[in-house]
């Protein structure tokens, strides 16, 4: 039959040449046109070509045009023949059968043993396989190529490992009655022998009144160029093609543009002549006969065009007519603003060409970088009211339905760990059983979310997992805030968190264990599938699908169809290559979940009216009237090509000397290189109105990016300016950006922030455009976001009715919380007045440490006074003895059992112990030194936790209630003289800690002066009298101190837990504070020396922390008043963002706060500044207490 090409550069009209060649064809009875075009725009096409003919032909000639991909018209002569009649595999089965091979030859392969388990191997192999195919190139083949001479040692052995492994699933694939040639091979052949063979009928078609038209090509693969070659054999075959002119005699130059499509004519017309196939002349088509808007822009299309080809082809080029009228240029800051610039000009091009009649769908947008712009398209987009259809997969991987079985298999993999088990959870697909009963799906989803929460709450607070959610004994939550205000309400609780753990014992580690017992890999499937069911995944994947629906979010809904449908048709392959084999838990999970995370959902292409969001490579001349191409930059086009593949490069050429044309592997990289300037050759002449190249010069962390090299010759030749559109700014034009009202609000915005940072007043031009918005439809909304330009973040106040409210009208709080109030004001009143805190994370955290420390020291002192033993008649064995009982009591404590949990816990617990021991020998070597003893420990002051301890501090408030202070002295320290009774207070820190008189003075460090001023007034009870004088309020620093090998003495040892804090000035108090002390000697105890006189002196490093009892009066005095002040404050309603900066040690509050989200403190902002504490010396202090004291 017969061969003819259409021919013509991109200023050729080929649409209208193929629509006159099937016209023409059609104008003859019986007759029929076929046009073959790229599988990945058949739909869009389809409909372009067939609406076409019906304009021109009418219905009734239509009928008899098709319009196909290569595998579609297979399908089509295929489907009644019997050529078909196997069962085709999915890429996911053929997969699986390769794992199973590359298991069973594991021993056999020498090259490839190693990579059987690496992720993504086996897609290689698959993909490697399917390239073989369709380039002709049979397993026998590769053993040939082993055998070569010119193939060294290695690739001997790779290709015939490869061809080992593709024999032997080709065999599966008989074995199973799967398809293992593809479509095309069985058309060509088909084609050939019409019958089967030992078939006797011939159901070969006639061919011969048959006309088919491939169009949209410049290669073909092997297999399409067998089936063309038998197209043109027994029907008429015409060929359009995108050339210059044919190449019949021989190749065209890898560096010419149209190299691709040149090399296809070439080929196909020797296929033509080989096979006598009769060749009409090539139909050249003129320039003239492109259609455009209009002369002037059809002259600066002709000219872009021209300029490419020739400057591509190495031609003489002189620029004849102008191209502004057709192309323009942008450069932009970022690619955020590329994508506002795109979507403001396609809203203007909208509105000005009403009349033209300039549709959405008229205009595309072609993306080099996805991965960067698509994050940006949709939401700007909708911003300026466009509608948009983007044209990419979507992996299946990121649907919460694989998300369910990833952490499902982790369960059972990693012996349910916490964050598997939520992960499972959280994605809302589990539902129990009493849950799915109820009649209001969305008030059961609910009140199991609210489950999940609480129960996740407590599990991270106790750090529930592994057994603790299989083993059938309920958990017990303990009150790890060691306050004991939560009692009443942890059994409540307990059972309430208990309910998730049974139902996920039941369900999933019901069901996790019924797949473990399974024999075969068909029962697994099989548990797997009544688990998914009975667990309610596929009702809730119902209610999320009708949800969809409802909401309009069609895409969704089928997505949630999809994904299922995915899953069943998954478990159903796996079953019938693994069904009968024993089960094997760690292929199960890998064959699925890889199974599933490599799929991607189907879209339905879309025929309404919107922006198509196009792939690069995608394009083709005349594709819209109105194109966009963004991110032209030099990191992106022209593209790097990496071969990827399991063949090099050198492996290909070798293979491709051995055999003739009809097999051939592509070169990947050079083929990929040399199409690059034919891709933008075919962007250049992708839209017949306007088109819009630009690219962004920053983008997250690289700055001044270049553009395109391709760019950079078009403004290098062409008539053509870079237009330099910059971030959004004062002077900026409001044409080029305005596009929708809600889009103004963003830029007004924008700008007047930008103003008030120049002091400027936001430019007239603007201005109007403000008075719009105020009376659009967009006015409140306008109005609400432009508040933003005078909101400061300052706390609103409370009234005085609302404070009381919130924290009663009188305040009961402990000395921490008011030293927090000093901290910042704003803090106070986010933890103690809306009481929010942070969640509780399972662990040995400061505070339960610290509580440990004192409990366990509060004990032993305790026996100590219960056995009527002073601290200088313990000996070692008693402390020791003492010591152990006190630590086996903590430890069989509920709220300290996770201090066997694990063996870094039960490390930990031993350090402590070692620490307790420690600190026990230092208070025993203190107490020999000391004529000071304990008297009380842990002493409750005011009201903890239900329980009353001595009288606090009470405090008259303004209001009419009082100011009620609580807390626990740890220890109360006595001595007496014939003279005088002292007493002194010691509070334990796990860290170190000095005496600040700075912090005492502005409120932040209370704590010291607080537990003497109480043990002060009630010394009575402490003591037994009331004439006491205070010896001084310390710190001890509760630690077990690591020595160097030179100051290992007993006496270095008992430096390290010297006594710090607020000490009294009086020297006949120092003899009782150390009497063993010698001349010329410093104290181990406390910060005193004795000179060699035997006088007992003040250390001169210290001497700022000892204070008259005086003074002491005036720090207790003063501290009073700050809490009186501080109490005031808060039932006044005032809140202050004011956290509190140190200047001496940069110490700021805000460190280390959990609420910086909620109080956006920035001290970049006006309004937000620091409590700045000057750093003041003693004399300052105390001068300042004098002159408050005197006012």
């Amino acid at each position: 039959m017969s061969l003819r090409f259409i021919l013509g550069d991109g200023r050729c009209d080929h649409e209208q040449a193929i629509l006159d060649a099937a016209n023409a064809w059609l104008e003859k009875p019986q007759t029929e046109v076929f046009f073959l075009v790229p599988n990945y725009n058949k739909f869009e096409r389809e409909r372009e070509i067939l609406q076409a003919l019906k304009q021109g032909t009418g219905d009734f000639a239509s009928i008899r045009a098709q319009v196909y991909s290569f595998h579609r018209l297979a399908w089509f002569y295929l489907q009644q023949t019997g050529w078909l009649s196997k069962t085709a595999i999915t890429d996911t089965g053929a997969t699986m059968i390769l794992r199973k091979i590359l298991l069973d030859l594991e021993e056999e392969l020498i090259l490839f043993r190693g990579e059987i388990n690496k992720p993504g191997f086996i897609q290689q192999l698959l993909s490697l396989y399917q390239e073989m195919q369709t380039s002709n190139i049979a397993t026998e083949d590769l053993h040939l190529g082993g055998t070569m001479n010119r193939s060294n040692g290695e690739d001997a052995l790779k290709f015939s490992e490869l061809a080992l492994i593709f024999q032997r699933f080709e065999l599966e694939m008989v074995t199973r009655e799967l398809q293992v040639e593809q479509p095309l091979a069985l058309l060509t052949r088909f084609l050939q022998q019409g019958s089967k063979p030992n078939e006797l009928m011939n159901d070969r078609p006639d061919l011969s009144e048959s006309l088919f038209i491939i169009s949209g090509f410049s290669a073909f693969s092997t297999q399409e160029q067998s089936v063309l070659k038998e197209l043109m054999k027994q029907g008429h075959v015409v060929v359009d093609l995108l050339l210059d002119h044919g190449y019949p005699q021989e190749l065209p130059s890898p560096l010419d543009l149209f190299y691709e499509s040149g090399r296809s004519y070439h080929q196909l017309f020797l296929d033509a002549r080989t096979e006598n196939v009769a060749i009409y002349l090539d139909q050249k088509l003129s320039p003239s006969e492109a259609q455009q808007v209009t002369l002037e822009k059809a002259a600066a299309y002709n000219e872009v065009e021209s300029f490419w080809r020739k400057t591509q082809n190495q031609l003489h080029y002189q620029q004849q007519q102008p191209v502004s009228p057709y192309l323009e240029m942008w450069k932009v800051g970022n690619p955020e603003e590329e994508v506002r610039q795109m979507a403001a000009k396609i809203r203007a091009l909208i509105s000005e060409q009403k009349g033209a009649k300039l549709r959405y769908r008229d205009i595309q947008v072609l993306t080099l970088q996805p991965e960067i712009y698509h994050q940006y398209i949709p939401t700007i987009f909708k911003e300026y009211e466009i509608p948009f259809y983007i044209d990419e997969e979507q992996l299946m991987a990121q649907h919460p339905l694989v998300e369910f079985l990833n952490a499902f298999f982790a369960c059972a993999d990693y012996g349910f760990r916490l964050n598997d088990i939520f992960r499972l959870l959280r994605t809302e697909l589990y539902l129990p059983q009493a849950f799915q009963q109820q009649e209001d799906w969305l008030a059961a989803r609910d009140a199991f979310r609210q489950l999940v929460d609480i129960t996740e709450n407590q599990a991270l607070a106790h750090n529930f997992q592994g057994k603790d959610w299989t083993r059938e004994r309920d958990w017990l939550l303990v009150d790890y805030t060691l306050t004991g205000e939560n009692a009443s309400g942890i059994a409540e609780l307990t059972d309430y968190t208990n309910q998730l753990r049974r139902y996920f014992r039941q369900d999933i580690f019901g069901s996790l264990k019924n797949i473990q017992e399974t024999k075969t890999n068909r029962e697994a499937a099989g548990a797997l599938y009544q688990f998914l069911l009975s667990a309610g995944v596929e009702q809730q994947l119902i209610h999320w699908r009708d949800q969809a629906i409802s909401q309009g979010k069609l895409e969704q809904a089928r997505n949630h169809e999809q994904t299922w449908q995915a899953l069943i048709d998954l478990l159903d392959e796996f079953v019938a290559i693994y069904g009968d084999d024993p089960f094997e838990q760690s292929l199960f999970e890998e064959v699925l979940m890889t199974g599933l995370e490599n799929l991607t959902f189907g879209k339905i292409p879309t025929a309404i009216d919107q922006v198509n969001i196009n792939r690069f490579d995608l394009v083709r001349p005349r594709q819209a009237k109105i194109t966009f191409v963004p991110g032209l930059n030099e990191t992106v086009l022209p593209r790097r090509i990496e071969n990827k593949t399991l063949l090099t490069n050198e492996e290909r050429q070798h293979l491709n000397q051995l055999f003739a044309g009809e097999k051939y592997l592509r070169d990947t990289i050079i083929e990929s290189s040399a199409k690059e300037p034919f891709l933008f050759y075919a962007i250049l002449l992708s839209s017949t109105d306007k088109l819009y190249l630009s690219y962004a010069c920053n983008f997250d962390t690289q700055q001044n990016i270049k553009l395109s090299p391709y760019l950079a010759r078009l403004l290098e030749w062409l008539d053509v300016s870079l237009q330099d559109r910059g971030i959004l700014s004062l002077t900026s034009d409001p044409e080029a950006y305005v596009g929708t009202y809600r889009g103004l609000i963003y830029q007004l915005n924008n700008l007047s922030q930008q103003a008030r940072k120049e002091r400027q007043n936001l430019p007239a031009q603007w201005q109007r455009f403000k008075q719009a918005l105020l009376h659009s439809p967009e006015k409140q909304l306008a109005l609400r976001v432009f508040e933003s330009q005078t909101h400061q973040n300052i706390p609103v106040p409370l009234s005085q009715d609302k404070a009381v409210a919130l924290y009663g009208p009188s305040i009961y709080s402990s000395i921490s919380q008011l030293e927090t109030f000093y901290q910042c004001e704003y803090k106070y009143f986010v933890s103690y007045g809306l009481r929010l805190k942070e969640r509780e994370i399972y662990g040995l955290n400061s505070a339960m440490t610290g509580e440990f420390f004192h409990d366990a020291l509060d004990r032993f002192v305790k026996v100590l006074i219960s056995e009527n033993i002073s601290l200088t008649q313990l000996t070692m064995d008693q402390r020791l003895q003492f010591v152990e009982k006190v630590l086996q009591e903590i430890f069989g404590e509920v709220r300290y059992t996770l201090l066997s949990s694990s063996a870094r816990m039960n490390f930990i617990r031993y350090q402590l112990g070692k620490t307790i021991q420690r600190v026990a020998w230092a208070l025993t070597k203190q107490g020999q030194k000391m004529h000071f003893s304990p008297q009380k420990t842990e002493v409750l002051f005011g009201q903890i936790a239900g329980a009353q301890g001595i009288n606090g501090i009470e405090l008259p408030l303004s209001s009419g209630g009082k100011l009620h202070v609580r807390g626990k002295i740890d220890r109360v320290d006595a001595a007496k003289t014939e003279e005088e009774q002292w007493l002194s207070v010691v509070d334990y820190k796990s860290s170190s800690r000095e005496f600040d008189l700075t912090e005492a003075y502005y409120g932040l460090a209370m704590q010291l002066i607080t537990y003497l001023d109480v043990a002060l007034n009630d010394a009575v009870q402490l003591v037994g009298t009331e004439n006491v004088r205070p010896a001084g309020a310390y710190y001890l620093h509760v630690h077990d101190p690591v020595l160097d090998g030179q100051k290992s003495s007993e006496e270095e040892r008992l430096k390290q837990f010297k006594y710090d804090g607020l000490f009294l000035d009086e020297p006949s108090l120092f003899p009782l504070l150390d009497h063993e002390l010698s001349d010329s000697s410093n104290s181990a105890v406390f910060p005193i020396r004795k000179d060699k006189s035997g006088t007992y002196q003040k250390t001169p490093q210290a001497k700022n922390k000892f204070y008259t009892e005086e003074e002491i009066r005036l720090l207790r005095q003063h501290n009073r008043k700050n809490m009186q002040q501080g109490a005031e404050k808060l039932l006044s309603g005032e809140i202050a963002l004011n956290p509190s900066y140190k200047l001496k040690d940069k110490k700021r509050a805000c460190e280390f706060c959990p609420f910086r989200s909620i109080c956006d403190f920035d001290v970049m902002l006006q309004e937000n500044n620091y409590h700045r504490l000057e750093n003041l010396s003693k004399e300052e202090v105390l001068q300042r207490l004098k002159e408050e004291e005197n006012d």
